[in-house]
């Protein structure tokens, strides 16, 4: 089979489009054909090794694996041959932790892709328990754009933010995979949410999402629209994807007893936190990572009920990954990148 795998750590050029064995499934896993997989910036972090250095190369890359069952493990009987299927983009490594609950929190919990092979293939080989069956109805490149950021958005918008109707939500990061998702589950729950992007192209897609405020927050500063918007009160939960540079104009926005979610750190993994502050405004900071089978489904339900959408920008053929992890670097993104594995020449999204 064709991949794009990584030999050592580096920029965009280290990956190299090779001919390498397709894998023979284990008796409790699949094998699948790769239709389509989606690229996260946790990938570009990954692939420079900022994210762990303990990978065995040459290694395959990617979470987001939307595609068919080639193939079945001796021991599985819960998937059919030629079935449309999504793959969890994260779950336990050691099968000693497989039934854990929630999935996120197990100690071997590791993102598709990391510690063993990923879906920058034509065919990936997955434990069965961590297939869902794709009943969303969309193309393999738009249920791509999925996985990832959807169970990030559920858990960090729902289960960790508690956002509920009417409250008031600040987004960062609105037009990005992750900003854009979230944004999404927080009106579904029924939230009101603000956002900031980066630039002018940006402020559509955030708009077309549902964000009923949108803040260029490199013409204006965002913390005093945020407070406008909200009359001097602030907002009931922001859920940051940036961390680092914009902490703490995130705390500022915040109403006495607010929550504040992080699950990124493009910003800078570094911030300051006067801690006065965070006493006597009695504000809660949480990190979130993933989500869990029951969160992934969750979000799912939404996306068949029409409540949520993919939003990709382009796809790339596997041979021009690096293009495509290029073009993220470059924060030109407005939604999802995917990869099509089965494609051999660009195509009309990538040259758009």
């Amino acid at each position: 089979m064709k991949a794009a795998v990584i030999k050592r750590f580096g920029e965009a050029d280290v990956f190299e489009h090779v001919e390498v064995d397709t894998p023979t499934p284990p008796a409790d896993h699949v094998l699948i054909k790769v239709l389509a997989c989606g690229i996260n910036r946790y990938d570009t972090y990954l692939r420079m090794g900022a994210i762990t250095r303990e990978i065995t190369f040459p290694h395959v890359m990617g979470a987001d694996i939307s595609g068919t069952i080639e193939a079945l493990g001796a021991k599985v009987d819960t998937c059919t041959v030629g079935q449309r299927v999504i793959v969890a983009p994260g779950f336990p490594t050691n099968r000693h932790e497989w039934d854990f609950q929630p999935e996120n929190f197990a100690s071997s919990y590791a993102v598709t892709g990391t510690r063993f092979w990923g879906g920058y293939a034509q065919y990936a080989s997955v434990p069965a328990r961590f297939v869902i069956a794709d009943t969303t109805g969309l193309t393999p490149e738009e249920t791509a754009c999925l996985p990832l950021v959807l169970v990030t958005a559920v858990h960090a918008v729902r289960t960790v933010g508690r956002v509920t109707r009417g409250t008031t939500v600040l987004v960062q990061a609105g037009a990005s995979g992750s900003g854009s998702m979230c944004i999404q589950v927080a009106k579904a729950l029924g939230g009101r949410v603000a956002t900031t992007v980066g630039a002018p192209d940006k402020l559509a897609t955030a708009e077309q999402v549902g964000a009923d405020l949108v803040v260029n927050h490199r013409q204006e500063e965002f913390a005093e629209r945020v407070l406008q918007w909200t009359h001097g009160r602030g907002v009931d939960v922001v859920i940051d994807n940036v961390g680092g540079e914009v902490f703490t104009d995130n705390l500022r926005c915040l109403r006495r007893g607010g929550t504040l979610v992080n699950f990124g750190a493009v910003g800078g993994m570094h911030a300051r936190i006067n801690l006065l502050d965070l006493l006597f405004r009695q504000l809660s900071v949480h990190g979130s990572m993933m989500g869990s089978m029951e969160e992934l489904r969750f979000g799912l339900s939404l996306v068949r009920e029409g409540a949520l959408r993919p939003i990709l920008d382009r796809t790339f053929p596997l041979a021009a990954v690096a293009r495509a992890h290029e073009y993220m670097e470059q924060r030109r993104v407005r939604g999802k990148l995917v990869l099509l594995p089965w494609a051999d020449t660009p195509t009309h999204s990538e040259s758009a």
